[in-house]
């Protein structure tokens, strides 16, 4: 055999091992994908109060694991980098790791190891999901597959409300797990009310819209019958955002929708609803006003003291005991704000670091919203992620998967924005 036949043999096995790598790298990404896509349905179907027996598979915790390991094989056999969200990154694990070395100095260590454990579980998360939303096809896919599996609380919410079952203050609705909470309930249904807008917008299968033709009213109507102000403003936040951007003719369509919306409101809405709407004017005496304005005494005094740490991760509800001035009661209360809380827990450096990162994933997301191939999708995302943090302002759920998914979904887009205009301006195809 000549050394031309040696050469061409090398060759010819060096493209084939290639192609044996490329292929096993497009599996992994698929089953990465298909974890992306079983994340998000139970994050919001919640299948184990459904079906009992399938609670022992912890499908959270399965989809995030399968997410995860399949986007680390991809890496391995195909050398592929890990996209971890380009310069806003390093202020996302800058503030994860202040919240790990609160071990230190925490006044509660056992809530503080349980905090640290949930923000490593939230980063990795957001690193998979981000990895697995490679394509715009993949992100319409899972931006659809959420709002579908939205119907399961918003009907039952609206199921409960018909049933009167165990109204909180006898009047507003709830569903299972984490949103038997209305506040928790109507913030879930804030982010997937765009994502349905958007799938609606986006498909021409019969059956899906269908689907999300019911889902919207659906959602709208749990949001209303949570009872949650913070839900309703956050509602008409999100719905201006996804319904009055774009072009002309996309902003008329936003404006018929949007109003039809609002009357279907107006016309259907329990009288209930608008009575505690109309507390809205005076605050003064509101008691959950009241109790916000006590951890804030709280967090105050904190602040006082440990300007530079906080009290550690997962440390607030445990700080009353030490920090709590007289006039804030004995009354032991989260901070009700997502940032007053790592505020009080991991001091100022923490809260500045989360704050940058969350305004870079605003801004990337809302620069998305332009593109011609993915903007539809970033526009409900940066909906959906306005909404949901004017709803933290006055609830404050620091350590939420909702959030995070929001994260990695906005840098997807913007990722895949940044490409097409890249590959735009080459001429290629995107």
């Amino acid at each position: 055999m000549s050394f031309a036949q040696v050469d061409a043999a090398g060759l010819g096995f060096a493209r084939g091992e290639e192609r044996i790598f490329t292929r096993a790298g497009a599996r992994w990404g698929t089953i990465a994908f298909a974890g992306a896509l079983l994340f998000i349905g139970q994050l919001y179907a919640s299948p184990a109060y459904w079906f009992p027996d399938v609670e022992v598979l912890r499908l959270g915790l399965l989809a995030a694991f399968v997410c995860a390991g399949a986007v680390l094989a991809r890496r391995i056999v195909s050398g592929e980098r890990l996209r971890l969200g380009g310069l806003a990154a390093p202020l996302l694990f800058a503030y994860a790791a202040i919240a790990g070395l609160s071990i230190v100095w925490s006044i509660y260590r056992p809530a503080t190891l349980a905090a640290v454990l949930d923000i490593a579980k939230l980063v990795v998360i957001y690193v998979a999901l981000l990895n697995a939303l490679d394509s715009a096809r993949r992100l319409r896919a899972f931006l659809a597959v959420g709002a579908v599996a939205s119907l399961a609380p918003a009907l039952g919410g609206i199921r409960v409300w018909l049933a009167g079952e165990h109204l909180v203050e006898g009047t507003r609705t709830h569903w299972r797990g984490i949103y038997a909470d209305p506040n928790r309930l109507a913030m879930g249904l804030v982010v997937a009310l765009p994502f349905a807008i958007a799938a609606f917008g986006g498909t021409r299968r019969t059956w899906l819209r269908a689907l999300l033709a019911i889902a919207i009213p659906a959602q709208l109507a749990a949001v209303v019958l949570t009872g949650s102000r913070s839900g309703l403003i956050a509602t008409i936040l999100a719905l201006g955002l996804v319904l009055l951007r774009g072009g002309r003719s996309a902003v008329l369509k936003g404006v018929v929708v949007a109003v039809g919306l609002a009357s279907a409101v107006a016309a259907f809405a329990p009288r209930t609803f608008w009575q505690r709407s109309s507390t809205l004017a005076d605050l003064s005496t509101d008691a959950s006003v009241e109790g916000r304005e006590n951890a804030w005494k709280v967090l105050g005094a904190v602040f006082e003291q440990r300007p530079f740490t906080g009290v550690g991760a997962g440390g607030f509800v445990h700080a009353w005991d030490r920090y709590a001035p007289l006039s804030a009661g004995g009354r032991h209360l989260v901070a009700h704000n997502v940032f007053m809380e790592i505020l009080g827990e991991l001091g100022i450096f923490a809260l500045v670091a989360f704050f940058g990162f969350v305004a870079a994933v605003l801004w990337r997301t809302w620069r998305a919203g332009r593109d011609p191939l993915v903007g539809r999708e970033a526009r409900a995302v940066f909906a959906a992620l306005a909404g949901y943090l004017l709803c933290e302002l006055v609830n404050g759920y620091s350590y939420s998967y909702t959030l995070y998914l929001l994260f990695a979904a906005g840098l997807a887009l913007s990722r895949l924005s940044r490409l097409h205009a890249r590959m735009s301006a080459g001429g290629g195809a995107p």
